[in-house]
């Protein structure tokens, strides 16, 4: 008999208190998008692994299903890629109350054309994206941010996309990959990095150290031994340039002393300027508009609108299940009325087993 597996199927409800605190995103798109805005969703979702939806396919899902089914998954987020006439636009939205942010997507790029630019690109293992990014959030609380009143909203919003990081608990190991969130306040936009973290060998010669990253050295077929390696006259000569030496105070993958840190970009790479901030779950009063401003008054007037409209759909809500609670029971009491007719025709019968329906028990002449 096989072994059984204890591999959690991918929409399994969580179980774990652990796991129903983690931030989880469902990331799709919605209406008519091209092929390079497909492919950005789908790298989205990687960045975001393991806790997002690799393989959903939810673009026909209303809205409304994705909030009946976010309590029992313990999803957080919904992000949703849309192209509409003016360009590409991302919305995040937060379960159940909101805010919903929407984004204009200014411009993309996509992994294969990051890694195409690189001389020795990064290779990934399987193990990289079992472990959620370090997310690193840079000039989001410089005094020139902090003037746009937006701007923690947008700080809190990306913080919250990603699991939060005990620095005291937290182990090397568990350190695979970035996603730096920079505010440019000059454009007001917010650029997207996703980087991996590599380690790279130190204290050895230049050599040694392509052999030991299983990298063939140039011009080996004209050596004859190991000892005419070590003693080449740019042995020794390191001008990589990868970044400071840096101690360990626990290994890190197969370092165990000392490695040098770099940040190798692994993509995608966005540019995201800020539209509208809402209130709610893709409905609500907007808080911030930024080509749309208004007075105080129209601010008033809109938020006693939307309270209307909200107080509104409320009232339809109720008078909605009423009815469906009062078609219910005149099912229910229909029913019961059938099954008491049927029990008292059974006791009629029982009690007069020769009697004919229809007749008066007595032959016509």
């Amino acid at each position: 008999m096989g072994k059984k597996s204890n591999k959690q199927l991918p929409g399994k409800e969580d179980t774990t208190e652990a796991d129903k605190s983690v931030p989880k995103s469902i990331i799709i798109y919605r209406g008519e998008v091209g092929p390079n805005v497909r492919a950005l969703m789908h790298e989205w979702r990687t960045v975001l692994l393991p806790w997002s939806s690799k393989k959903l396919h939810g673009s026909n899902t209303s809205l409304k299903d994705f909030l009946a089914i976010a309590s029992t998954f313990s999803v957080s987020h919904l992000q949703l890629f849309t192209a509409p006439s003016q360009g590409t636009s991302l919305r995040i939205l937060r379960f159940f109350n909101g805010p919903t942010l929407s984004f204009r997507v200014l411009s993309f790029t996509l992994r294969s054309d990051v890694l195409a630019r690189q001389r020795r690109p990064a290779t990934l293992q399987k193990e990289v994206w079992d472990v959620a990014p370090v997310v690193v959030l840079n000039n989001f609380t410089s005094p020139e941010a902090l003037r746009r009143p937006e701007i923690p909203l947008l700080e809190s919003t990306f913080r919250a996309l990603f699991p939060s990081v005990n620095v005291q608990l937290i182990q090397n190991a568990d350190i695979q990959r970035v996603c730096l969130f920079h505010y440019d306040h000059v454009e007001n936009v917010v650029e997207v990095r996703h980087y991996y973290v590599n380690a790279k060998t130190t204290g050895v010669s230049k050599t040694v150290k392509k052999l030991l990253e299983n990298r063939r050295p140039t011009k080996m077929g004209t050596l004859e031994s190991i000892d005419e390696v070590l003693e080449r006259e740019d042995a020794w000569s390191d001008t990589d340039g990868e970044g400071e030496e840096v101690p360990l105070a626990q290994p890190f993958r197969q370092h165990r002393d000392q490695c040098r840190i770099k940040l190798q970009e692994i993509g995608p790479r966005m540019t995201l300027q800020l539209t509208k901030v809402e209130n709610g779950f893709a409905a609500g009063e907007v808080l911030y508009h930024n080509s749309v401003k208004k007075s105080t008054e129209e601010i008033r007037a809109n938020a006693t609108k939307v309270r209307v409209r909200t107080a509104e759909k409320a009232k339809r809500r109720r008078e909605q299940e009423a009815n469906v609670q009062r078609k219910q029971q005149t099912k229910e009491d229909k029913i019961e009325r059938k099954r008491q007719r049927r029990e008292t025709a059974m006791q009629e019968q029982d009690a007069n087993p020769f009697e004919v329906a229809g007749g008066n028990g007595q032959d016509e002449n």
